[in-house]
């Protein structure tokens, strides 16, 4: 999911020390370290001396540990920090399928934090806290994802919210953390609003916050709950839990301690410890969990190597994989997207455990300072000189902020940490000064409708939804978003589901946390709620249809398929909407569903049975759309098939099962992001490849990479699929992707303009960029056409003009296409024999008379490029500039007539004989004598000779006049005649040069 900046960010100061050190040299306002803890709803800021933790929504600080002048001296500063974590899938060597932690088990009020000092001691924190992740969740909207070794689906968290009853009067009055006016007693501040204490007290105390603008801060308590000491320099730590015996409820803490020469696990019961042992690696540097295994880092400096030893820590043994180090000096290491990210000066490279070997890599162009995922898709990265920079995976740049002026108000940052959750970035700095962003978020779409565009939705935390879908109609350069606001003054709505139907007329918005569906009318701006749903996820299947993945009361779950009329909506039960239902098997586990409705519809043959029991013999069926549903071994295709309305409109009658198809054993279920039924086989996007899986017997299926490094797909259209390819924006027809063809189009993606949508009806593509400066926040989108790199593509693949011609000329910017392909080339001095075939070929699908399109496409190169090009052009046109005007008064092309009138007499004698012949010297050819240049070019067909040619400035202001008067539309008439008056004007200054009467002439020529 894309992040992008909502507004600037609030800048605020830490508290100083109620203690002063009687070491003046150490500066305890110094932010070492930023850790969010979602599953608490706390940040916790790591100082050299001291332990600060802040709740984090509303951001208010709550606890603090200050260590004395003795216990530094003993101790030593704290360095850095770890939380400790719960993994929900085994590791090898660590936690088998039985000590697995699941999802309830996690449902603790007791979060773990170890502080490591520079004396190589561990202070061993406990936050106590009277809430759960679950209530948590409820109340403040904030979900935890758990840890970044493994995330469950959301499904499975949004079950929880619903089938969770954790006890709410835990939530008592004295949970709740008040603030009193010192001044006014009967005043109560709370996350910087005044409210009175008669009106909005309760508000506070109380869990129904239906009504509640603001949050509360509940209490927790801080506690040191142990020091250990260890010999050796402290790298790196990993905590975590598991079941100190299986099914006893209780947990263990365990530690993974990082040395330069080995890795120590530790078994800790009731903080004691209770078993350990070592396993010996080398220059060891960091802990890395991914993909169910165990990793330590290692770096040889002397040899630039770093070794990657996977660790099974049951038999204490290790598998090494060397890769080359770089020039420049690593700096960290951590996990993302199911890679290991090595980060150096100015590179960040990754690694595949699965192939054991480099993927990819990138430069950030800059020297890289910190640089952590944001989320599963983007990377922040700030640089040596405090400067932002987001990126993709795979090295896109989406928004960067360069400080270029410093202020008053703005002082300069020195950037120690940053920390990201619930679409809020919190960056800490050196000096004790600390930034929070508040960020919009991506509501990731499906690509649910093959016919029409997919949107581009974001939303954030202040309740606003923003939609863009692109428009063959607009005509400008910039588009804007759409802003919706949720019809709610709550702040703690958690909505990551958020589709918008193929017409975009309706929008759902699923709030998770109060189990509350929204569908919202764009035509009528009315807003229907249907309470108490919990769905995991869902998809718009044509214009009224809505697909969705529900858990119903009992626990079960379903596809259920619901019909949304646009009108008479209101006062209508979820339950009564349902037009169809498919029962999931316990055995079943539904990952995610994909809904796509068909470009081309198929006819389906109805058996003989089906004819004599149908009551409605005459209607004809179709399957118009599919719906896959993804498990962990196998999809499911079900076909819908439904009949076709008179108006256009499909009425869906049944759902068939159509196939099961296993999946690869290399292919996990969790990764597949789009699916499609291609060709009787299927194609699908998995882990960044793209693959097709094909039929080779009866229960056989065979599947085949064709694509990798996809970094998303931006859109399927018709019969094509848009999408980002490393850094480059790749156009594929579905049947060259399937026979592992080249592609249509390939276009760099360019930095801070990411493309967030294509629209084939105009070749256009549609870019975000984030204007991002001191004071404000604004996304942009601007439209970048590519008609004209796809026509360059044709004619270098030699197609026939009439076949390019017939495929794209009834495209919006055809001609301007041709016009932009025309000057490039004419720029960089290719030949023109092609275009100019192209350019003239337009013409023979409009009047045989006229030559609209040729002189269009000549008149605007004409004037965007130099005289010096223009003996080139006509040259290759096989016209002279008389021909040209010529045309344009037999076909009485007014407009363009003047167009090219203009450009001719903006060049006078001198300057253009010049032009012309620097081009004559710079091209090679022989060099023209000076006392020849001037007759050469002074021929009746040439340029310069135009405005001295009497009769044909009379014929040029007949026609200008003419269609001046006659012109209907005001605009085209005042252009008109401005172009007479400038014509009128340049004949009396020709009457004072020349003495000639051309003013007169032409007065009687209208009388």
């Amino acid at each position: 999911m894309h992040l992008w900046p909502f507004s600037p960010p609030q800048l605020l100061k830490v508290s100083p020390r109620s203690t002063a050190l009687s070491n003046e040299q150490i500066n305890d306002n110094e932010i070492k370290q930023c850790l969010t803890l979602p599953q608490s709803n706390v940040t916790i800021f790591l100082h050299p001396c001291r332990v600060q933790i802040y709740n984090f929504k509303p951001f208010a600080l709550v606890a603090s540990h200050e260590r004395t002048q003795k216990s530094i001296d003993e101790f030593g500063q704290n360095k850095f920090m770890v939380s400790s974590t719960s993994f929900s899938h085994p590791i090898k060597g660590l936690m088998n399928e039985e000590e697995t932690i699941n999802i309830t088990a996690s449902l603790q009020r007791k979060s773990i934090v170890y502080v490591i000092t520079e004396k190589n001691y561990i202070l061993i924190y406990q936050i106590l806290k009277n809430s759960s992740n679950v209530t948590i969740f409820q109340d403040y909207g904030i979900l935890d994802l758990g840890s970044s070794f493994s995330k469950e689906p959301l499904s499975n968290e949004f079950a929880i919210s619903q089938d969770s009853n954790d006890d709410g009067n835990d939530d008592t009055d004295d949970d709740t953390l008040t603030v009193y006016d010192k001044n006014n007693t009967s005043k109560i501040i709370q996350n910087g609003y005044i409210v009175s204490k008669a009106k909005g007290f309760l508000n506070f105390l109380t869990n129904t916050q239906d009504d509640l603008a603001e949050l509360p801060v509940k209490r927790l308590e801080l506690r040191l709950k142990v020091v250990l000491k260890f010999d050796y320099e402290i790298l790196d730590v990993v905590g975590f839990k598991r079941f100190a015996k299986i099914g006893d409820g209780k947990f263990e803490e365990n530690l993974l301690i990082l040395f330069p020469h080995g890795l120590q696990i530790l078994n800790l019961i009731d903080f004691k410890l209770n078993k350990s042992h070592l396993i010996n690696i080398k220059d060891s540097k960091r802990i890395c969990i991914l993909q169910n295994q165990l990793f330590v880092i290692a770096e040889d400096k002397e040899k630039n190597k770093i070794t990657i030893h996977e660790i099974d820590a049951e038999n204490q043994k290790t598998e090494e994989i060397t890769i080359d180090g770089t020039s420049k000096p690593f700096k960290s290491c951590f996990t993302f997207n199911k890679r290991i990210v090595f980060i150096h000066e100015n590179i960040v490279r990754f690694y595949d455990p699965i192939k054991k070997k480099l993927s990819h890599s990138w430069n950030t162009s800059t020297k890289n300072n910190i640089c952590k995922p944001l989320n599963d898709d983007v990377l922040l990265v700030i640089s040596e000189e405090n400067n932002f920079y987001v990126f993709t995976k795979f090295g896109n740049q989406l928004v960067s902020y360069e400080k270029t002026h410093e202020s008053d108000k703005q002082p300069a940052l020195n950037y120690s940490d940053f920390s990201f959750c619930n679409k809020t970035l919190i960056t800490t700095s050196k000096n004790g000064d600390y930034k929070i962003w508040p960020y919009w978020e991506e509501s990731k779409q499906p690509f649910s409708d093959f016919r029409t565009t997919k949107p581009y939705i974001l939303h954030n935390n202040k309740n606003e939804i923003l939609l863009y879908s692109p428009t063959n109609e607009s005509t400008s350069n910039k588009d804007i978003f759409q802003s919706i606001r949720l019809p709610t003054k709550t702040i703690n709505n958690y909505y990551p589901l958020v589709r918008l139907n193929s017409t975009s007329k309706l929008l759902s918005t699923f709030i998770a946390n109060k189990n509350l569906l929204l569908i919202y009318n764009t035509d009528t701006n009315n807003w229907y709620n249907f309470p108490h749903v919990t769905i995991l996820d869902m998809q718009w299947l044509g214009h009224t249809y809505l697909v969705c993945y529900a858990q119903k009361e009992d626990g079960s779950r379903s596809i259920q398929c619901l019909n949304f009329p646009l009108q008479n909506l209101g006062n209508r039960e979820f339950s009564d909407l349902i037009i169809w239902e498919y029962d999931l098997t316990e055995d079943m586990n539904v990952i995610s569903i994909h809904v796509n409705s068909l470009f081309k519809y198929k006819l389906l043959k109805l058996k003989n049975k089906d004819e004599k029991n149908s009551t409605t013999p005459n209607e004809v069926f179709f399957k118009t759309a599919e719906i896959i549903l993804i498990t962990n071994h196998e999809l499911i295709v079900l076909d819908v098939i439904s009949t076709i309305h008179l108006s256009g409109i499909n009425i869906i009658k049944k759902l068939h099962q159509f196939a099961r198809v296993t999946l690869p054993e290399d292919i996990d279920g969790r990764d597949i992001k789009w699916v499609t039924n291609y060709r009787d086989g299927l194609l699908f996007l998995s882990d960044d490849k793209i693959f097709k899986i094909e039929k080779i017997a009866s229960e056989e299926w065979l599947s085949v990479m064709l694509l990798e490094k996809v970094e998303r797909i931006i859109d399927v259209l018709r019969e094509e699929i848009y999408l980002i390819h490393e850094n480059k924006y790749t156009i594929y027809r579905l049947d060259d992707l399937w026979d592992d063809k080249e592609p249509i189009l390939t276009i760099p993606v360019e930095e801070n303009s990411y493309i967030i949508s294509a629209s084939p009806g105009t070749a256009t593509a549609y870019t975000l960029e984030c204007v991002f400066t001191e004071g404000s926040s604004r996304l942009v989108v601007k439209h970048d056409i590519y008609l004209d790199k796809v026509i360059c593509a044709k004619i270098e693949q030699e197609v026939d003009p009439e076949e390019i011609t017939i495929e794209f000329r009834q495209l919006k910017h055809y001609n301007f296409a041709l016009e932009k392909i025309l000057s490039s080339k004419m720029l960089s001095d290719d030949p023109l024999d092609k275009i100019i075939a192209l350019i003239k070929y337009s013409d023979e699908f409009g009047d045989p008379t006229k030559h609209t399109n040729l002189l269009e496409i000549v008149s605007n190169c004409l004037r965007k490029i130099e005289t010096k090009y223009w003996n080139k052009l006509f040259t290759s046109l096989q016209m002279t500039p008389r021909d040209l005007l010529g045309y344009c008064i037999d076909g009485n092309e007014s407009r363009i007539l003047g167009i090219l009138f203009l450009v001719f007499l903006n060049y006078d004698e001198t300057d253009l004989v010049q032009d012309l012949k620097k081009n004559a010297s710079t091209s090679g050819t022989e060099t023209i004598p000076e006392d020849e240049t001037v007759t050469q070019y002074k021929t009746d067909n040439s340029v310069v000779s135009l405005v001295k040619d009497e009769e044909l400035m009379l014929q040029i202001l007949r026609v200008l006049v003419t269609s001046a008067a006659t012109a209907t539309d005001a605009t085209k008439a005042v252009d008109a005649w401005d172009m007479c008056f400038q014509l009128a004007r340049l004949m009396k200054e020709l009457d004072k040069e020349n003495n000639t009467q051309l003013v007169q002439d032409a007065m009687k020529m209208f009388q």
